[in-house]
């Protein structure tokens, strides 16, 4: 499995970026990782016969913008070392993009070869954005690498719990495993959770499969399973979160098709909009 070695981070510098950034500081120290530190500014468009006016404002918005984010990554890692000690402080390259956010910030993961994406996600969106899609919602389906979407409300604590919701498909011991390796730097007890939704417990078996497969495979990950039923899979989940105090919510987002992202919302986006505990997506 791949290390994480290197970690974006996009902020608008926003409280909830802020927010973001501290936790991505930790995730940062514990991986041995570094940071890139992006701000995406939409290029100034004027009319076509002021055309130098209009490159001379976009030029002062990311030269001001630099000066923000020597501030922002200062007041971030000093919020930190209030509460935590850092082992090896993350080195952060802070850089100014200007482009459209969404597709500027998979550019850069491609371009730089970027393991994980972290970004902040406000508990708010309007009805608009929740049908077409957030910046966050974007990156999710299309990011090469893992994401780790943070609520603003979520603060950075020990990650002693963490939930993994599975389909319970073929290829899921295999991504079970990957979520361990992937937090084992974090130690936690993992439960994984499968939702029915037709009202009947007939996966409970399959649920005992894998768990006698992990015993004999990898009997050094701490591994729960919990075959759940309800009408709705994000209620479920949210209601397990709460009953077990979850630390952090994982999910594997699959590629779909383009009819599929139409007409159909996936439970990973769901979660990403509406979750208050850190998700982290699996790609």
């Amino acid at each position: 499995m791949k290390m994480i070695n290197k970690i974006l981070f996009p902020t608008d510098f926003s409280e909830t970026a802020q927010n973001a950034f501290r936790y991505c500081l930790v995730l940062a120290d514990k991986y041995q990782a570094s940071i890139e530190l992006i701000h995406i500014i939409y290029p100034e468009y004027e009319a076509l016969d002021l055309p130098v006016m209009a490159a001379k404002a976009t030029t002062e918005r990311a030269e001001a913008a630099k000066v923000l984010m020597q501030a922002f990554v200062e007041m971030g890692i000093t919020q930190v070392q209030l509460n935590y000690e850092f082992d090896n402080l993350p080195i952060v390259n802070a850089e100014v993009e200007i482009g459209m956010p969404g597709n500027t910030i998979l550019e850069i993961s491609r371009k730089d070869d970027i393991d994980m994406i972290v970004m902040g996600t406000r508990g708010e969106h309007n009805a608009l954005e929740r049908f077409l899609g957030s910046v966050t919602t974007y990156v999710i389906e299309s990011a090469p690498c893992h994401v780790w979407i943070i609520p603003e409300e979520a603060k950075y604590h020990n990650i002693d719990k963490i939930a993994y919701a599975t389909n319970l498909q073929e290829a899921d011991p295999y991504h079970i495993w990957e979520v361990g390796k992937l937090l084992e730097p974090f130690s936690p007890i993992m439960h994984c959770v499968h939702v029915n939704t037709n009202g009947s417990m007939d996966n409970a078996i399959s649920f005992a499969n894998l768990g006698t497969f992990f015993e004999h495979h990898a009997p050094s990950l701490q591994i729960n399973f919990h075959p759940l039923s309800g009408k709705s899979v994000i209620k479920a989940l949210e209601e397990f979160i709460d009953t077990y105090g979850v630390d952090v919510m994982a999910m594997y987002a699959p590629a779909h098709s383009w009819t599929d992202r139409l007409l159909h919302r996936s439970n990973t986006k769901r979660m990403a909009l509406d979750t208050h505990v850190p998700l982290l997506i699996l790609k």
